[in-house]
Parts: C-alpha cells; structure tokens; sequence
C-alpha cells in the first residue's frame, strides 16, 4: 500500500446525489425527503464501517442545499460542544425559508451520555427549525430517547454488482486497466467495505497495478503481515505503514486485539483496550497507535 497521489479517492468519486449512492436503502430515504421544510430526524447505523452512511448524509445535505453544521461526534463529542456549537446553530434562522437547517452528527455512537442527553433536548426544542443525521457503527451505544426521534434505518450488506459498476466507473475514469473477475475479487476481499475498496482500487493505480485478481490484497492480509512484524518486534515498519499509507490505525488496532486474543497475548490483549479506550475517548488514532507501538513489540 502506498500514499494516495493528488486526492483521497474516497473523497474524489463520493457520490453527491442521493441516487448515485450504492446501497438499496435509497428509496426509503428519498420518500422523507419530498416535504424540506417538514424533514424527521435520521439515524444511519450498520455492525460494518464503509458502507455509505457518510456519503449518504452528505448527498441528501447536498440535494437540500440546506444550511448544514457537520461534527465527526468521536472526535469532537464533548458536551460544551453540544450546548455551544449545536445549540447555537439550532436556533439560528435558516437561510432557505424552504428547507430546515441540517446538523449532521457522524459516528454518535462514541459521544458521552451526557452529551447524548443535551443533544436530544436540542433536537426536541428546535426541531421546527433543524433536522439531524446521525450516523454509527453500535446502535446500542445511541440512548433510546435519541433513537426514537429518528427515522431508523440499517445500513446492511450493499448488492455487490452495485459495488461493481460503483468501481469499473472509476477504472474507466482513471484509464485503469481491469477485468470484472478483478472487480469481484476486489470486492470479495474487502465486502461490505465499499471504502476500503475504493482504497485498494487507489492503492492499484498507485502502484501501475491492473485490476485482476493476482493483484488483489484484501485488508485482513495486510492486518496479518503487520501483526507479523509486531511478533517480530519490527514496529518501525508498522509506524511507516500507518503513517504513510491508507491503513486505518482503528480498524488496525482492532484486527491486533483480534489476534491476541486469539493467542491469549495478555499484555497485547491489555495495551489494544486502552488503544481503543483512548480512541473512544476523542485521541487521534494515529497517533495513539504509533506512540504504543514500542510497548507493544517489547
């Protein structure tokens, strides 16, 4: 895996309307977008990251053309925020008498309960004025009261010959050489994940790579070379791969407490928790797991 050149491709090809979105949860979406000015709240979840939720909030804040407040909620979920921030921009006047304002509040689920509880009396007294998307991984981590004022809906295991037209769309954008057993391999090894394989399809174009399946490598198998090198004390090697690379130092330090789990590694069992713990608490995952790195490989 190597650095993205020029542009994340998960940003660049993120669809930006409604319909472009894979996923068959789409229609369900749109019939509660016909009336703006009187939009529900919604709450986007799925067990699995990458399957759309983000890009979906931010189509329909693009089709409203509404006035939108967006905070990733793991990484700025205290309550000061809330009271402050959110509290201040639900009661602003819209600047489109049409369309409610939009606070889009991703990944709620690591958000405190006493920032839940101020959120939901937020939504409760504006709710004439802002509508709000919330997007998670763990539903069960949302307080029920938040819960119930929302439309519900799961974002599951999208049809993987949408994946696939999602993807040979931007082989043909970017000239990439592929063939359709290449496509699906991709997708095999990386499902439900539509992020991580348009992060591979950029790691392929990166690396003068085409699209067939002797050169696909799925995210687990890059998991299990750097837990590998963690074994073998080389954290040097796993430091440049998270900092230079499209790796996800979370879903990283995951896979690691898969493993020691696995192998009942006590102390790496250990350090992956308070990894976690912290990331839960609002740190950068990066940095988190490269500064425990050394630990890690004693």
């Amino acid at each position: 895996m190597f650095n993205p050149e020029n542009s994340i491709w998960t940003e660049r090809f993120r669809p930006k309307q409604l319909k472009d979105v894979v996923g068959d949860f789409t229609d369900k979406i749109t019939k509660h977008l016909v009336e703006p000015e009187s939009l529900q709240n919604f709450l986007f979840h799925s067990k699995s990251p990458g399957t759309g939720k983000t890009t979906t909030a931010k189509a329909i804040i693009n089709e409203l053309g509404c006035d939108k407040l967006i905070i990733n909620s793991s990484d700025d979920r205290k309550i000061e925020v809330i009271r402050e921030k959110v509290k201040q921009f639900a009661m602003t006047k819209s600047t489109n008498d049409s369309v409610k304002r939009c606070i889009f509040l991703d990944e709620v689920d690591g958000m405190l309960n006493a920032s839940q509880d101020a959120l939901r009396n937020i939504m409760e007294t504006y709710a004439d004025n802002v509508f709000f998307i919330l997007t998670c991984n763990n539903v069960n981590k949302v307080i029920e009261p938040i819960k119930s004022r929302c439309v519900n809906i799961a974002f599951a295991y999208p049809k993987k010959e949408k994946i696939a037209e999602y993807l040979v769309s931007i082989c043909e954008k970017e000239d990439m050489t592929y063939t359709l057993e290449g496509i699906t391999e991709l997708i095999e090894a990386n499902y439900p994940n539509i992020r991580n394989c348009v992060v591979s399809l950029q790691d392929l174009y990166v690396e003068k790579k085409d699209v067939i399946p002797d050169n696909i490598t799925s995210t687990d198998e890059i998991f299990e070379v750097l837990w590998k090198k963690l074994l073998e004390k080389k954290w040097q090697d796993i430091k440049v791969e998270v900092m230079e690379t499209t790796v996800d130092p979370r879903e990283l330090n995951s896979y690691f407490w898969r493993r020691a789990l696995e192998e009942e590694r006590i102390k790496l069992i250990q350090m992956t928790c308070m990894n976690e713990r912290d990331i839960a608490l609002g740190a950068d995952p990066k940095i988190i797991l490269v500064t425990a790195l050394v630990e890690m490989s004693k």
